[in-house]
């Protein structure tokens, strides 16, 4: 009998031993590093029937494995029939990219606001005006992976933008680099 309640008592301790361990807690899997992507590089935009000529910055943040969160900005300028053309864009939206080899392709969606200024010389003065217009783009492109932190970028927008009653699409190109802090 001695014998038996020794044993059973073992078992109980056992069971209980192994259900506290089942219950408590587990240690976290180390966090990831956040893995944020800054792109810098040339941008041209066709504006009606102006080119212009600039800079594309952004900057993205990882909100799954293919989703980011994107914010754009990008300034043109240039001339067209006498009148100095200049345009500032901020937008943000989402980037979907279905692969993470060397080849990542990409297609984003992006909503924001547009201002556009123009000035003039007439007889000596210079007449300007600006407008701002609310619009989104969409678009995609390609990173090229190189080595490290860097890739290339290549992408391309529509922007449709409205303004004064009336849509009006421009098409944006870009391409440069862009620096991964993180992973």
């Amino acid at each position: 009998m001695r014998a038996t309640c020794v044993v059973v008592a073992l078992a109980a301790a056992v069971g209980l031993a192994a259900s506290l361990a089942h219950a408590a807690p587990r240690r976290a899997a180390p966090a990831k590093p956040v893995s944020l992507e800054l792109f810098g590089g040339y941008s041209y935009t066709k504006a009606g029937e102006a080119s212009l000529h600039g800079l594309g910055l952004s900057g993205s943040y990882p909100l799954g494995a293919t989703l980011r969160l994107v914010v754009d900005l990008s300034g043109h300028d240039g001339s067209f029939a006498g009148a100095d053309l200049g345009q500032l864009g901020l937008m943000a939206g989402a980037r979907w990219s279905p692969s993470s080899g060397r080849f990542r392709p990409f297609a984003e969606g992006l909503l924001g606001g547009v201002r556009t200024s123009v000035s003039v010389d007439v007889a000596g003065a210079r007449i300007s005006d600006a407008d701002s217009d609310w619009g989104l783009a969409l678009g995609g492109g390609m990173d090229y992976r190189l080595k490290g932190r860097w890739s290339l970028r290549s992408l391309v927008h529509l922007r449709l933008l409205h303004g004064e009653g009336a849509w009006d699409t421009d098409p944006r190109f870009a391409i440069g680099a862009v620096f991964r802090l993180g992973r």
